[in-house]
């Protein structure tokens, strides 16, 4: 299927319509054609069984024209391209999902998947079916794996990327702690992140939806699904590659914290590296003595 403006309409959904995913997207003409690339070679999945709804946030560069190539190149991928009334990637994003519920419902399937993904990141070619399966087998939210591209990890300085492998070990080790053996399985990696995010259309419905918040509108709607007791289940079998960029679209998120991370490590230094001779010979007017006491 050729991709159709909104302003058109869409088309009605397959009768086996069963998964959609949506990507937001504000200028990602480097980055949104291997994204959308990832959604041609899924595997054991029909391509009538799922749909793809990019929703472009006000672009000003060629992201529209490099999505239309790809379903051009594609015909067999089911691509939507949609105009976010609305700016901010959390706007952008809820204006897919509920589009995506909404085409879900409408063929009777409460529990087909919104799944969601960033115009930067690259989901595995099983992604759909991870999802899928996890849902027959009763997950009603799903967090994927988010990895960094090779290219991006060589080009962050290490304690960058240290950093960040805390965090995800110090977050994951609370999820864990007070839970029983059998609620620990759900929970394999401790993400929950608009790169890799899904929720059945009757779970997004009875939630209310996604908060559009102008950033972190993930986190958000994670605190949304533990107030109505919505478990998320954490799977290492979908998985997700994505840049590891400091300059984001977004006012906060990964390449946020990526650039903060990297920042700090260029300006932190060893007291161990440097003499008070060094010292002495470095200073200009005069030079800082701080000693933390208690």
């Amino acid at each position: 299927m050729r991709s159709v403006e909104h302003v058109l309409g869409l088309p009605r959904p397959h009768p086996r319509l069963r998964a959609c995913a949506v990507i937001p997207a504000h200028d990602e003409e480097d980055l949104i054609a291997a994204c959308l690339e990832a959604f041609v070679g899924q595997v054991e999945v029909a391509p009538e069984d799922f749909e793809v709804i990019l929703v472009l946030d006000h672009c000003t560069d060629a992201t529209e024209a490099h999505a239309r190539a790809v379903s051009e190149m594609h015909p067999q991928l089911c691509l939507f391209l949609l105009h976010s009334p609305k700016r901010g990637a959390g706007a952008t994003r809820r204006w897919g999902m509920d589009t995506a519920c909404r085409r879900l419902l409408e063929v009777g399937r409460p529990s087909g998947l919104i799944a969601s993904t960033d115009a930067d990141s690259i989901v595995a070619p099983d992604w759909m079916k991870a999802q899928l399966d996890a849902i027959e087998l009763g997950a009603r939210a799903l967090g994927g794996r988010i990895e960094l591209s090779q290219e991006g990890l060589a080009q962050l300085p290490p304690a960058a990327v240290a950093w960040r492998e805390r965090q995800h070990r110090s977050r994951h080790l609370r999820m864990l702690a007070g839970l029983e053996a059998e609620e620990r399985v759900a929970i394999e990696h401790p993400q929950f992140s608009g790169a890799s995010m899904g929720v059945t259309a009757e779970v997004y419905r009875e939630v209310g939806g996604l908060d559009p918040k102008g950033a972190l509108e993930d986190e958000a709607f994670e605190r949304t699904l533990a107030r109505h007791g919505i478990p998320i289940v954490r799977s290492l079998d979908i998985r997700v590659t994505t840049s590891a960029r400091t300059n984001g679209r977004a006012l906060r998120g990964l390449a946020r914290d990526l650039g903060l991370a990297s920042w700090v490590e260029r300006r932190t230094y060893e007291a161990a590296d440097y003499s008070p001779k060094d010292l002495l010979e470095r200073k200009r007017d005069s030079v800082s003595v701080i000693l933390p006491a208690r």
